[in-house]
């Protein structure tokens, strides 16, 4: 007992005009000319995030180390260990850059005041391609509300904002 399908009288095969493709292929043009720009920004924003994320380790280790050794003076780059940075301030796989890491933060463990040696405590930058346009600094004021503002640049560092 087999049954067949058979095309509906007045049915055959149809397919689309040129005006229903034609409208389909402008509101996908219409719809990829909204996104694009869109989708830039995330991911410009999302790797502006990464590189706050290992500022923020950093900041949180070398404020670790100042108060371990409360009184004196301690080095950026003695941070570098605990942010999980290597001895020469890079991340792994080398993504981001702490160049330099000469800078100090100080702990006055009497009062809990800060003093820091620069007002740029230390900067994150990309080394990779597809982030060595961005820069995040940790600025320290000691007036400041808050005291500790990270800076970020999305043009290579030639105009910082607060992130």
């Amino acid at each position: 007992m087999s049954t067949r399908l058979q095309a509906l009288p007045g049915k055959g095969d149809q397919g689309f005009t040129l005006i229903e493709l034609l409208i389909v292929i402008l509101i996908v043009g219409i719809l990829a000319a909204v996104a694009t720009p869109l989708y830039l920004g995330y991911v410009k924003d999302a790797k502006t995030a990464e590189a706050k994320a290992v500022a923020g380790s950093l900041w949180s280790a070398v404020q670790a180390n100042a108060i371990g050794v409360c009184g004196k003076a301690s080095l950026v780059s003695d941070g570098y260990p605990k942010a999980g940075l290597t001895s020469e301030g890079a991340t792994t796989p080398p993504r981001w850059l702490v160049p330099g890491g000469a800078a100090t933060l100080t702990v006055d463990c009497t009062t809990g005041a800060y003093t820091a040696s620069d007002a740029d405590l230390f900067t994150v930058q990309g080394t990779s391609t597809d982030v060595d346009f961005i820069r995040v600094t940790l600025n320290y004021t000691p007036g400041g509300t808050p005291p500790s503002k990270l800076r970020c640049s999305t043009d290579g560092g030639s105009t910082f904002v607060d992130c």
